[in-house]
């Protein structure tokens, strides 16, 4: 009886899938979430070897599951893991630079904190900690501070589940487009604010290799902006 009941939710967990591989528009944008997660393992290049790497990690596990929720129609699941991903990823390039915030963290004795994440004086989109680390960005950051605590507020309706989370969804696993459209740009936005907050940190501080490495990442997300075209364009570094 146990097994009947589970086996019948794995079945609408498979007819979700399969009305989303069915959707031309829906799948183009579910594969570009996919496939972008490779460029989130790419940033991972800029913290070889730093102890905020294990904070990374774990944040592109969440990265994993919420793909995964949103494949099977389980998008509250699909935002509550997004919100985790966003939050710990950016955790980790703040912690970057208080070193004992990280081991702390690692040891279970500091929590993060998304207000000192997002803050406007010492976050890490403020002008203060991207000019630390390479300045001529510092002016870049406040559109994407906003475009994260944006994206932050919209997940948690889910995580806390608020009434406006539960308009569309319902008991039963099925395919939405709606709720998927919404979780699809929202993953976007997570993977570019993520991105930015890396390459500011890191970027500048690279070696050549990590740059060779990353180039495409940076130039086809960010190749607009002058600091990043010019830390490319001098190969010798």
């Amino acid at each position: 009886m146990i097994e009947q009941h589970y086996t019948q939710i794995l079945d609408k967990s498979r007819g979700a899938l399969t009305t989303l591989v069915s959707d031309p528009e829906r799948l183009k944008a579910f594969t570009s979430a996919h496939n972008d997660a490779q460029e989130l393992d790419e940033i991972a290049l800029l913290v070889v070897a730093r102890p905020e790497r294990e904070i990374l990690d774990l944040a592109l596990v969440e990265y994993q599951h919420a793909l995964y929720a949103a494949a099977i129609a389980q998008y509250r699941q699909a935002h509550v893991s997004l919100r985790l991903f966003l939050e710990l990823a950016l955790c980790s390039v703040l912690f970057s630079a208080h070193e004992i915030d990280t081991h702390r963290w690692l040891k279970g004795k500091k929590d993060s904190n998304w207000a000192s994440i997002i803050c406007n004086e010492n976050g890490v989109f403020s002008k203060q900690f991207i000019g630390a680390f390479f300045a001529s960005m510092k002016d870049n950051g406040g559109q994407y501070r906003t475009l994260a605590a944006t994206l932050y507020r919209e997940c948690s309706e889910y995580v806390h589940g608020n009434r406006i989370s539960y308009d569309g969804l319902d008991a039963e696993i099925s395919f939405n487009s709606a709720a998927f459209d919404l979780w699809a740009d929202r993953a976007d936005t997570a993977r570019l604010v993520t991105k930015f907050a890396f390459l500011c940190r890191f970027l500048s501080h690279s070696s050549k290799l990590q740059r060779d490495k990353i180039e495409a990442l940076a130039m086809g997300n960010f190749g607009d902006l002058p600091a990043i075209q010019a830390i490319f364009e001098d190969g010798s570094k």
